[in-house]
């Protein structure tokens, strides 16, 4: 388990610089004061921790659909996954991650009304 809060420093590269030493990490929570975290981070974790089961993202308004397909190709076990406060994830987006990710039990989209519509929650 590693949670990560309150970073004063760059989160995005805090995320990057330690990813490829976590591949066993089963839970990551990146709460953030400020939204630091980008694609970048998103993608060197799904890259990297493949047996990640848990993570938080929620409040990293910077996030694009780039990182809900390299969480759907690289995580394939997640089973809860909180993006509440992102509010630019498609549709498309979405539909891709349930596809892939067949073990995900919780979806927070709190905040998320452009992407939370009623075809992606089918």
């Amino acid at each position: 388990i590693c949670t990560i809060c309150r970073c004063q420093q760059n989160m995005n590269n805090l995320t990057i610089s330690f990813a490829h030493k976590f591949t066993k990490l089963q839970v990551l929570t990146l709460r953030q004061i400020k939204p630091q975290l980008e694609d970048s981070a998103v993608e060197a974790v799904a890259n990297y921790c493949y047996d990640l089961r848990e993570l938080d993202l929620s409040r990293s308004f910077r996030l694009s659909d780039r990182s809900l397909y390299a969480l759907a190709n690289g995580c394939p076990r997640l089973t809860k996954l909180n993006i509440s406060g992102c509010s630019s994830f498609s549709d498309s987006a979405l539909i891709y991650l349930s596809c892939h990710c067949k073990n995900l039990k919780s979806l927070n989209l709190c905040g998320c009304g452009k992407a939370a519509t009623d075809e992606s929650l089918q």
